[in-house]
């Protein structure tokens, strides 16, 4: 039997596994452990090395650090009021115009998103704050619940994307992780500019589901001053990121000095020490949640390398003389069909390995890639049956899921729509990093 073919059944067995419900990283160890088995014939020396070897490296991989701290920030951000801060003050200057209070919402994501990471953290907070305020100035609840929980995606965008980060360290090849995070400035703001658009449009189409404006004026006294509610975030955006381009630290201590920060903050905010220790906590179950899963992901992708099945599937593609677009809105549909089961995570190391190397060779940039396949993972988690950001906002909102399914389907076709739109101009991505003098491009 030919490599590839191993490798190609192997796939199929692991699929198969993760819909039947194992978790996701039993299912890549022993798909992992049955190819390596078939394909060196039993060699039990080699499986021993590739089983041992793997968790090592990758538990003493210093770039994997930045996970944790990355976690870490999300969480404390969460606690400290600065999510509270950013929608006060995107709803002072959105103040009355109709759906002025989607607006904030979707405003208030898209800053938040620059000290979270997490898109969950985002439709949970946003959930618990924003929605009593949504239900009592008359908003229809489930447009109003999808675009808390579509407006949550932005975290994957709006640098420091865990996603983004994830997809550096695990994709074939040396990428730069500040270079792919500068690459999902731009599409984050088209992203919010689309879903504001959208709203509009449920307003014009559902007459009655966006309440009308009006209501009292806010004075640009008053704007002005709600900027200073932004001004944690926007320090911490600035320290991070502009600490990585300036050459100060790599994106991996800019993680420990944004976690660093963001605990100074809360003790100046005088967090209780408990609620404190409890955000350390949360970020290290994360990581451990984790980590497994990343473990499964680079054993299956040595497996992936060795049979060659992305070499051999990027020939067979060349040969059917398929335009690119049309293999990348096929990898589209499969991350789609992938949301239905899996969280971002799992989906961006299952699925890395086998179609970043084919669309690469198809000569699409690997920057716009990162940002186009890892905003795909994040919206797939939007789908039925186990959309995970519905899951989240809804039982934040102690609601039932399938109402929330209805209500986001129109900024699900949104969001999907950007990805087309990167997939069609990559320079969307690669513009502001090269602007910036990024490394990699």
């Amino acid at each position: 039997m030919a490599a590839w073919t191993i490798g190609l059944l192997v796939f199929i067995m692991m699929m198969v596994m993760v819909f039947m419900g194992i978790p996701v990283f039993v299912s890549m160890l022993t798909s992992t452990f049955v190819g390596f088995v078939v394909l060196y014939g039993g060699d039990v020396r080699m499986l021993i090395t590739q089983f041992t070897n793997a968790p090592f490296s990758l538990g003493a991989n210093y770039n994997y650090a930045v996970l944790p701290m990355f976690m870490l920030v999300g969480s404390l951000a969460g606690v400290t009021g600065v999510a509270e801060g950013a929608f006060s003050s995107m709803r002072a200057w959105f103040g009355r115009a109709r759906g002025s209070l989607l607006y904030a919402v979707i405003g208030a994501n898209a800053v938040f998103g620059a000290c979270s990471g997490s898109s969950i953290a985002g439709n949970i907070v946003f959930g618990k704050l924003a929605m009593p305020e949504l239900e009592k100035a008359g908003y229809n609840r489930k447009y109003a619940m999808g675009c808390i929980t579509a407006a949550g995606a932005l975290s994957t965008l709006i640098p420091p994307s865990m996603g983004i980060i994830m997809f550096c360290l695990i994709a074939p090849g040396s990428l730069s992780v500040g270079s792919a995070l500068a690459g999902g400035i731009i599409p984050g703001i088209i992203t919010a500019l689309a879903l504001c658009l959208t709203v509009r449009i449920i307003g014009a189409v559902k007459p009655g589901s966006i309440p009308p404006g009006g209501g009292e004026k806010t004075p640009s006294s008053e704007k002005i001053k709600s900027l200073r509610l932004l001004i944690p975030i926007l320090a911490l955006f600035t320290l991070i990121i502009g600490g990585t381009f300036a050459g100060w630290f790599t994106a991996t201590v800019g993680g420990a000095v944004g976690a660093v920060a963001v605990c100074i903050y809360a003790f100046v905010k005088k967090i209780p020490m408990k609620t404190i220790c409890h955000s350390l906590w949360e970020s290290a179950v994360m990581e451990a949640g984790i980590f497994p899963i990343i473990v499964g992901g680079q054993l299956f992708g040595r497996f992936i390398a060795d049979t060659q099945l992305a070499d051999y599937l990027s020939m067979a593609i060349a040969r059917v003389n398929a335009p690119p677009f049309v293999i990348f809105m096929l990898v589209i549909a499969l991350y789609i069909f992938c949301g239905c089961v899996m969280d971002i995570i799992s989906i961006i190391i299952i699925t890395t390995p086998v179609v970043f190397p084919i669309l690469t060779g198809l000569g699409y940039s690997p920057y716009a890639l990162i940002i186009a396949l890892c905003f795909m993972s994040e919206i797939a988690g939007l789908t039925p049956p186990i959309g995970m950001n519905v899951f989240a906002t809804a039982n934040a909102l102690r609601v039932n899921a399938s109402e929330i399914f209805k209500g986001v389907l129109p900024y699900f076709v949104c969001e999907l729509l950007v990805v087309v739109l990167i997939g069609l101009f990559p320079q969307i991505v690669t513009f502001l990093p090269k602007l910036m003098g990024a490394p990699g491009l």
